[in-house]
């Protein structure tokens, strides 16, 4: 036995003590910390651009056949899409055991198989693992004093970015509120009409000589052919057949040349320049016409496209190759970029062969100015203009590690760069290390009191210190096996630890209390007392700790987040109550033997006075065992019920101290009134006495996530708004409020400026760092089918619904994703008669709404400006009527008017198209009041949508948060049951029976009705970290079951009879079952409390913890001796052990 060898050679003992110890120190010096487990999202998402395409066009074109494709992928689970105007996205789910790596293969070979059906203006799509990496490490604001913004600008993208990313472990950072640098080239009508009054000249000028060069050659004809009037005539070609035999062959070596040039091309940038070819052969046609007596001279129509087509031709430098001379390889380069202004403005579009005329430059057509975009850019923190940095680190890299180092790199940045002020506005290191700090002095202090309760059962400073011993030993154990398994401090592992720690006592406790009996009651020697005293409990300490081990085996049977995230706890309480076994059979008997050497009698009035009055309830309950009975059943059914009508939820919100705020406003919305509600709102929270930061950036996400972003919000995200402002908000330590209630005055005053005319739509959430991110904490809704019509009339009704449950608010009933569209039908039999297509139709409007385009991009003096071509003559805010009256010009040269070919419309279409496994879907949403459950509102809507009859075809399901309960909680009892076979099992192996571990079962559903009291008397919901610490429950309090049991059958097999010997067992085991109980209790008594941030998570866990144990130890020692005394009928005193254990 360990006992006996450990007492034998206690040097050996200490000796591997102080190593494990050494070890532990040092891996815990090593061990890196994180916020939660490394979580592996078993999502790929595929996106794909379709530039100009409505989102019905990208849902047929490009989603479905993606998703058709993506359908055949193996380990495939679901298939989800959205289709927006210009862009697919196809989100992918897969099983658990996928293999993300060889999964992305198979998915880039199944889109290649598809590439060649795609229109050949869809992008190529592009794959894209999921990842919590994903979400930005830090946050920061960062500004120059006595700079401008636009000179801050420069100098944060040339030196500070590249310097932060040059940080180990940064994967990019990225930034909102750059001021742009770029160069307009603005189209100047009068420019252009004094270019074409050049033209006109010149080929006036070139008439003239042509016409007398004409009379010339006429009057000498006239005079060699006197002959005959009628022959001069009938040789005589006629004027317009002279110029179509000149203009045809001109166009066909043009059209030659046009052809050879676009062939050579072989660089996409050089694609547009056939362009400026087509205007050269246009003026030389014009010349040959103007020249054989034609009556009008067509002006030069110089377009925006054809301009940006010029400057992205000849803008062009490109390594063409290489070749060898003399044995020295050259490079082989073709082109040369444009350098700086004057050059571009020296930039020769046009050259016409016309005699007299002079090449035309892009200054003789254009204004070209350089532009940047501080008045059009909105990044502001606490009012001020600023650029907000965003920082993400790369997937293997520890978060706390790394914003560590980026937070000395900052420091060090702000004393080298004098004026630069970096202000962190999140910072997910910050954070973790104040929860992991908090947790871990919640471990502390529950160490702490559980020796404090020792100290008082035991009043003896020495057995004290032997068993206090075992709690940092076990942990240092605990923190040696952490490191090698790879596992990190978290929020997780480390609840798993503050959650043992007073169970790290139990063995040891029983293991002292025998020692202190064999040695103060049966006088053996102190060597005698340790070496026998701990072989005597070692089977039950042993069954008692498998049985707590067991009830984490079963996490190995389930999947998604429960194994992810609880496989972390499960095997830190594994690691450290083997650990305390191991001490309690080895360290504590060297212990023992020696520090135990005098004998200790002192009385105990308190504990003999509780044995007393234990006695007599005892003789109580077993003369009325059925009073007993009855009383445990409908305390258990009733706190089942009391429990549940409390509600339900995922995972408790934690008070991270941070928000996220997204303003997302109506399609067509201009920057000025955005800009202008955007600042009102940041004033508004500005005023919130709780807030210390708030930084806002225009464009949505400027930390790579929007509001609301949670795991469980499969409905299908908002959509539909063309511009939006996220808004960070940092909350002050010391607030008065909890970050829930900060949330909601937001959100209400947000709703108050809407309801004055802003036009807005406000959501609010957590920044999505704390564990609580896993969760939507929204109500969402999916409506499955076809027809938009039907699921249109079908969310409506849902929506009233939703609405008519009381504690929702805000219920959207995604009929809000549409937006208005103007759609012009063109007759086709009419567009055909001048010429037309409905496809040239349609260029020739894309081109009027098109806007500016960025032709190229050019660098002065290291920095990089975007070429921006524009035409002052195309109209801004441009309405349905000049839609109409637009004209286009037919290959007849006829200029033909929209409104004779066409009619227009006003309809609505979706914005966003969602799908799921090949089918439309619209999500109804509703965001909860404050103080209401979202299980509990959830089935109140259930049961009305029951009552709903959906039109054969469409289905109507829950999603987001509830959805996601619902799978835990089947996955959480699951795991349950299983692990209660395990321990039965466990127990049937040391008990040899089948009897005795069943009456030791009862126990667990003692624990559960304690469980679920605690809850309903503090008011917390039963969510998945409460039923984790059922779970926990049921292997800890059968412990107490069988020390008590196997105590009584060790009694009656020396002979004692059966009701003495439950009395025996009540009166000498119910200190150790009183102190292993209370020791944990007060383990976990500073985390239900909640004190520190991030300890709100796993309170309710606590909470469930302490109210099991006080209610199943109470219980434990009055019901099992009542049941064990039902069960063994006979009272005879001399039974066998075979008989004992109810053979």
């Amino acid at each position: 036995m360990l006992s006996s060898f450990s007492v034998r050679r206690p040097y050996t003992v200490i000796v591997a003590a102080i190593v494990v110890i050494i070890l532990g120190v040092v891996s815990l010096t090593n061990i890196s910390t994180d916020l939660l487990p490394g979580i592996n999202l078993p999502y790929a998402v595929v996106v794909t651009t379709y530039t100009g395409a409505s989102p019905e066009e990208v849902e047929m074109i490009v989603t479905r056949p993606i998703e058709q494709r993506m359908a055949s992928i193996s380990n495939i689970k679901s298939v989800r899409s959205v289709s927006r105007e210009g862009m697919s996205v196809v989100i992918l789910e897969f099983g658990e055991n996928a293999n993300m790596d060889s999964i992305v293969i198979e998915m880039r070979e199944n889109l290649d198989m598809i590439k060649a059906y795609m229109p050949d203006n869809a992008g190529t799509p592009i794959i894209m693992k999921l990842n919590p990496d994903m979400l930005p490490l830090m946050v920061v604001s960062a500004a120059v004093k006595g700079q401008s913004i636009g000179e801050s600008s420069s100098f944060l993208e040339s030196r500070i970015i590249p310097e932060l990313e040059s940080i180990e472990g940064v994967a990019s950072v990225s930034a909102a509120g750059l001021v742009d640098n770029q160069i307009h080239v603005i189209l100047r009508e009068e420019k252009i009409k004094e270019v074409n009054d050049k033209v006109k000249q010149a080929v006036q000028e070139a008439m003239q000589q042509a016409m007398q060069q004409a009379s010339k050659q006429q009057q000498a004809l006239l005079e060699m052919q006197a002959q005959g009037q009628s022959q001069s005539q009938d040789t005589q070609t006629p004027q317009s057949q002279q110029v179509q035999q000149v203009q045809q062959p001109a166009q066909e070596r043009q059209a030659q040349q046009a052809q050879q040039v676009s062939q050579a091309q072989q660089v996409p940038q050089v694609s547009q320049v056939p362009q400026e070819s087509q205007v050269q052969q246009m003026q030389q046609v014009q010349q040959l016409q103007q020249t054989q007596g034609m009556p009008r001279v067509p002006e030069i129509n110089i377009t925006k496209e054809m301009v940006a087509g010029i400057l992205k031709g000849q803008n062009f430098s490109m390594p063409a190759g290489y070749i060898t001379e003399d044995g020295v390889d050259y490079l082989v380069r073709t082109g040369d970029k444009i350098k700086d202004i004057e050059e571009l403005k020296s930039l020769t579009i046009l050259a016409p062969p016309i005699p007299g005329m002079e090449p035309v430059t892009l200054d003789d057509v254009a204004e070209i100015t350089v532009f940047d975009s501080t008045k059009d850019r909105y990044s502001k923190v606490n009012g001020n203009d600023a650029i907000i940095l965003s920082i993400q680190k790369q997937t293997e890299y520890a978060t706390s590690n790394i914003a560590k180092s980026i937070r000395q790199r900052i420091a060090d940045i702000m004393k080298r760069y004098e004026g630069v002020e970096i202000v962190p506005l999140m910072d997910q290191g910050e954070y973790i290390d104040i929860v992991v700090d908090s947790i871990a002095l919640n471990l502390i202090l529950g160490g702490a009191l559980a020796v404090l309760v020792l100290a008082l059962f035991l009043r003896d400073l020495r057995p004290t210190i032997i068993i206090a011993v075992s709690i940092p030993l076990s942990l240092v154990t605990a923190f040696v096996l952490m490191y090698f398994s790879n596992i990190t401090l978290n929020i997780i592992s480390l609840g798993g630890l503050a959650l043992g720690v007073g169970m790290l006592v139990d063995n040891s406790i029983v293991v002292i209390e025998n020692i202190y009996r064999m040695r103060n009651e049966e006088g053996r020697s102190p060597k005698e007392a340790a070496v026998e005293g701990a072989k005597q409990v070692a089977g039950a300490i042993t069954s008692s700790t498998l049985t707590t081990v067991a009830v984490f085996a079963p996490i190995l049977f389930t999947q998604g987040l429960t194994r992810q995230i609880f496989a972390d706890m499960g095997l830190t309480i594994t690691f450290s109550l083997l650990a305390s076994l191991l001490v309690a059979l080895t360290l504590v008997p060297v212990m023992a033997s020696g520090v135990l050497a005098k004998e200790n009698k002192k009385k105990r009035g308190i504990f003999e006075s509780m044995k007393k009055g234990y006695n007599r309830l005892l003789r109580f309950s077993l003369k009325h065992k059925w009073v007993v009975l009855l009383i445990t059943l409908a305390l258990f059914a009733g706190s089942i019920i009391g429990a549940f009508r409390i509600g339900t939820e995922l995972i408790p919100s934690a008070d991270s101290g941070q928000l996220m705020v997204d303003l997302s406003f109506e399609k067509g919305s201009s920057f000025q009134d955005m800009a202008e509600t955007a600042d009102k709102v940041m004033e508004v929270i500005m005023g919130i006495d709780e807030v210390e930061t708030v930084g806002a950036s225009m464009g949505g996400g400027f930390l790579g996530m929007g509001a609301g972003m949670g795991m469980a919000g499969q409905g299908g995200g908002r959509s539909g708004s063309a511009g939006s402002v996220s808004y960070y908000v940092r909350l002050k330590n010391d607030r008065a409020r909890s970050t829930d209630e900060v949330a909601q005055l937001i959100r209400e005053s947000g709703q108050k400026l809407n309801a004055g005319g802003f036009g807005f739509e406000i959501s609010v959430s957590s920044s999505g760092m704390d564990i609580s991110m896993l969760s939507g904490g929204t109500i969402a809704i999916n409506i499955k089918g076809r027809e938009f019509d039907t699921l249109e009339k079908i969310a409506r009704d849902v929506a009233e619904i939703v609405l008519s449950v009381e504690g929702t608010t805000d219920v959207t009933d995604g009929i809000e994703d549409t937006a208005p569209e103007l759609r012009i039908v063109v007759d086709k039999e009419k567009s055909i008669a001048k010429g037309l297509t409905v496809a040239q139709v349609f260029m020739e409007i894309n081109k009027l709404l098109a806007g500016e385009s960025v032709a190229t991009s050019i660098s002065i003096e290291n920095k990089d400006y975007d070429v921006l071509v524009k035409d002052e003559r195309e109209k801004s805010g441009i309405t349905k009527s000049d839609i109409m009256d637009f004209k286009i010009t037919s290959p007849q040269g006829e200029e033909v008017s929209i409104r004779d070919i066409a009619s227009i419309g006003e309809a609505r279409g979706f914005s966003a198209i969602n799908r799921t496994n090949q089918q439309r879907y619209v999500t109804v949403r509703a965001e909860l009041e404050e103080g209401y459950n979202i299980g509990l509102v959830s089935n109140q809507i259930n049961s009305k949508l029951a009552e709903y009859q959906a039109p054969e075809g469409y289905t109507i399901e829950m999603s987001g948060e509830r959805r996601m309960i619902s799978e835990t909680f089947r996955d959480l009892f699951f795991m349950l049951l299983i692990a209660i076979a395990f321990i039965y099992l466990i127990m049937v192996a040391q008990f040899q029976s089948l009897l005795s571990p069943f009456i030791i079962m009862f126990t667990i559903p003692l624990a559960f009705t304690g469980g679920f009291l605690a809850l309903i008397i503090t008011g917390n919901p039963v969510s998945t970290i409460s039923f984790i610490g059922l779970i926990i429950l049921a292997g800890v309090v059968v412990n107490n079951g069988i020390v008590f049991v196997d105590y009584v059958n060790k009694m009656r097999e020396a002979g004692m009879s059966k009701t003495d010997a439950i009395y025996k067992a009540g009166n000498d085991r119910i200190r150790p079952i009183l102190m292993t109980a209370l020791t944990t209790v007060f383990g976990l008594s500073t985390m239900s409390m909640g004190t520190g941030m991030g300890t709100e998570v796993l309170q309710p866990m606590a909470i469930t913890a302490i109210g099991g144990l006080i209610y199943a130890t109470f219980l434990t020692l009055i019901l099992v001796p009542v049941l064990y005394d039902s069960f063994h009928k006979s009272r005879d005193s001399h039974r066998t052990a075979g008989d004992l254990h109810g053979k």
